[in-house]
């Protein structure tokens, strides 16, 4: 089923121009690259990077070993795309159950994660949907990320860091 919908998603944004986001001016000081961090495996932080106040001892993600694949919804998505992705993903016979996150509270779980990072604004973390899977192969849970990743609405996904979808969710 989202296989179809994928495709015809993609289909679509080729013909609105694609989906690529201008790139940021360069300024003395590095901005947070959240995006890039999103794409990345859910982790649990152990440390604060050199030079930065904050503490991530002790702290663990609620969703690190009980979901499979998380996926985070692009703030330009209007209510009803995001609804009808949850449907979606509902709807999906590999996905056993779905998790709402909305962006207060993904915001409210990064700020208790990541102390070390407090100048992230609450408008750069999205809202996401957490995905359990039936007991499915790499094979399917990797074509399921690809399917998922070219829906409307969907700004990036990714997989638990014990069974990664790095070469899925960058295809």
């Amino acid at each position: 089923m989202l296989v179809a919908v994928a495709a015809a998603a993609l289909a679509t944004s080729a013909c609105v121009g694609g989906g690529g986001q201008p790139s940021s001016p360069q300024t003395g000081r590095q901005a947070h690259d959240l995006a890039a961090f999103l794409r990345l495996p859910v982790a649990t932080p152990s440390a604060c990077p050199a030079g930065q106040h904050g503490s991530a001892s002790g702290r663990r993600s609620p969703w690190a070993g009980r979901v499979d694949v998380s996926v985070f919804v692009s703030d330009r998505a209007k209510p009803a795309v995001v609804r009808r992705l949850g449907t979606l993903l509902r709807a999906e016979p590999d996905v056993e159950r779905v998790y709402a996150e909305s962006r207060a509270q993904a915001y409210a779980e990064y700020q208790r994660l990541y102390t070390c990072s407090a100048a992230v604004p609450a408008s750069a973390v999205p809202a996401s949907y957490r995905l359990v899977l039936a007991h499915v192969t790499q094979a399917r849970r990797d074509a399921l990320v690809r399917a998922v990743k070219v829906l409307p609405g969907v700004a990036a996904v990714s997989c638990d860091p014990s069974n990664p979808c790095l070469l899925a969710a960058a295809r």
